[in-house]
């Protein structure tokens, strides 16, 4: 495995992620972002406490071996059918490009064997797929762990990126006037990802809380739904939450 820095899931795309047409045009210039995602499963008798473990002590070893920042995360399932994705645990690095990700894997590989052998025998994880990532939208105050909502979208043909651009505005205008101070990005799967993806990126929301969460269905159930200029861009699944914790990583070059 692979992992970063102490702040939170949100903080750290907010740090990292970029920026795009996609994204709403008041932002600030953008920022590339490389992600790695490994999708695991609980050894028999292991649960999250035992890769908890496993993961302080990958957070010491991140500080004196990797030579580049990177992030790690936990993401167990919260909203989701076992049987649409079997998976009991998912890890999620974060670096600034693809450059730096390799470097930290090259890093890991070479000098991380111990580790990795204590992770695979709390939670071994068949799938490996890198991710490239962009921010639609900040939060302004990121606390330290949280939720993420993922949903997979494809966008219909003939929608523009300035369609998006003016219809990513007006949701964070809507978020705005309802007080949900959520982060916004779009993941697009890279090497490992699959030979059939059933979508053309993923729709990933964080918010600090469930009761932040739980602010937008309210919203639409009475009578004040966010604007549907999404929706004539594109289709998307149904979303899946998972709860997500920072465990550590490499702060700084």
């Amino acid at each position: 495995m692979t992992h970063i820095i102490k702040a939170t899931f949100v903080a750290i795309f907010s740090f990292l992620f970029s920026l795009t047409v996609y994204a709403d045009n008041h932002m600030e210039a953008p920022q590339d972002a490389a992600l790695e995602i490994y999708q695991c499963n609980f050894s028999d008798n292991k649960d999250i406490n035992d890769t908890r473990k496993v993961a302080a002590k990958w957070d010491k070893w991140a500080d004196k071996n990797y030579t580049v920042p990177y992030a790690g995360y936990l993401m167990t399932p919260f909203y989701q059918r076992k049987s649409d994705f079997p998976y009991d645990l998912f890890w999620l690095g974060v670096t600034e490009d693809f450059t730096s990700l390799g470097q930290a894997q090259d890093e890991w590989a070479a000098k991380g064997t111990k580790l990795a052998a204590e992770f695979d025998a709390a939670n071994p994880c068949p799938n490996h797929a890198a991710i490239y990532s962009f921010t639609v939208r900040q939060p302004k105050n990121p606390t330290p762990d949280g939720f993420v909502t993922i949903r997979g979208c494809t966008n219909n043909e003939g929608a523009t990126q300035p369609d998006f651009a003016a219809a990513n505005s007006k949701q964070n205008q809507y978020l705005d006037s309802i007080n949900v101070d959520s982060g916004i990005y779009y993941w697009f799967m890279g090497a490992g990802s699959g030979i059939d993806q059933a979508y053309d990126y993923l729709e990933v929301n964080t918010h600090s809380t469930l009761k932040e969460w739980g602010i937008t269905p309210d919203n639409f159930l009475s009578g004040n739904p966010g604007p549907n200029d999404l929706d004539e861009l594109r289709e998307c699944d149904t979303p899946r939450v998972y709860a997500i914790e920072y465990v550590g990583g490499k702060t700084q070059n």
